[in-house]
């Protein structure tokens, strides 16, 4: 379960959404809450005749820690462990690096809700939070439902739709899915709903033309897929406790469209709702972590949901991709480091 969740805050009644999601979490899971502050200052450029004005950092300090402590006294809060931290800097350079150094386990924020343009120039926290956090992730969306934080035992079950691609990084997200849900609704019924898109064109190597693809190798992907969804869901009824009330559900659909498959999903679940339930109440995916050109190629999924819909995201960045990236990022260096050797006409020895 979680024992640190860390909120970060930046002043508004928007990022306070986190704070009554968060508190239910650490009330049922006995967890201690990090509340942070980041205090962007503003870069001021001196002129060659004047003095450069001193920021008040002071001041800000003691703001920030003001409203801080004021939302730890906050109702929901009452009862749990708080402390506050105030840091100066890039919001989401900060968010980051807190998480590095204060070893949460959990992270609860809002997103911005930045689109288009506004996003383009102003950039999002959420984007380089989910390429980068090195610990699960719940980010609520800014005008995005919040039913999240309910308390109230409700006989409609808690479901998080979890898109999985057959792969072992997809299913890193699996296990601290049904514990989340386990914490956020542990008197309410609970359901894990695993969505498998098959790929067509990926599966039968013609590329995006599907004038190829025959009805014989359609048949082979799919019962490929029901296939491993079903020892998937076999494998978490092992795993899962009878006591958490969490029964597992499962679609696998055919397109070409990972990303727009499940936005689809989503929001065919959400008009199908009855009883004023609005269909899953969070999708949790485990991100692939690309970056640079190789995410420009390849696109991301993860972020394509994140701003195209507002269900809460649930993220998981895979720690065996974690330890990948890291032997990449070692390898790269090394061939920087060989290629500036060559240049300078230093090369490796061969005996």
């Amino acid at each position: 379960m979680f024992t640190k969740i860390m909120v970060p805050l930046d002043g508004s009644l928007r990022a306070e959404q986190a704070i009554p999601v968060a508190g239910r979490i650490a009330r049922t899971s006995s967890a201690s809450i990090l509340l942070l502050r980041v205090v962007e200052v503003p870069i001021v450029h001196p002129s060659h005749f004047a003095e450069p004005p001193l920021s008040d950092e002071e001041a800000a300090q003691k703001k920030a820690s003001d409203y801080l402590k004021q939302v730890a006294q906050s109702d929901a809060l009452k009862g749990i462990g708080v402390e506050i931290s105030v840091v100066f800097g890039s919001a989401a350079d900060m968010v980051l690096e807190t998480a590095e150094t204060s070893r949460p386990d959990l992270i609860v924020m809002c997103s911005h809700g930045y689109t288009g343009l506004k996003r383009w120039m102003l950039g999002s926290v959420a984007d380089r939070v989910i390429r980068h956090m090195p610990v699960p992730t719940l980010i609520l969306h800014e005008h995005g439902p919040a039913p999240l934080a309910s308390g109230a035992v409700n006989p409609v079950p808690l479901q998080a739709l979890v898109p999985v691609d057959g792969s072992e990084l997809a299913e890193e997200v699996l296990t601290p899915t049904w514990q989340l849900l386990m914490a956020l609704a542990p008197d309410t019924p609970k359901e894990l709903h695993l969505l498998r898109v098959v790929d067509l064109p990926a599966i039968a190597g013609v590329g995006k033309s599907q004038a190829h693809i025959t009805s014989g190798i359609i048949a082979e992907a799919k019962q490929e897929a029901m296939d491993y969804v079903a020892a998937l869901i076999q494998r978490l009824r092992q795993e899962i406790p009878p006591s958490a009330q969490i029964t597992i559900g499962s679609t696998v659909e055919l397109d070409t469209d990972v990303a727009e498959a499940i936005l689809k999903e989503t929001e065919e679940s959400g008009e199908a709702g009855e009883d004023g339930y609005q269909g899953y109440n969070m999708i949790a995916m485990a991100t692939h972590g690309r970056s640079g050109i190789r995410r420009w190629m390849m696109g991301s999924v993860t972020e394509r949901v994140l701003h195209h819909s507002s269900v809460p995201l649930f993220i998981v960045r895979p720690q065996k991709l974690a330890r990948q990236e890291e032997g990449e990022v070692d390898t790269d260096k090394q061939h920087a480091e060989a290629e500036q050797r060559a240049e300078f006409g230093e090369f490796p020895s061969i005996l």
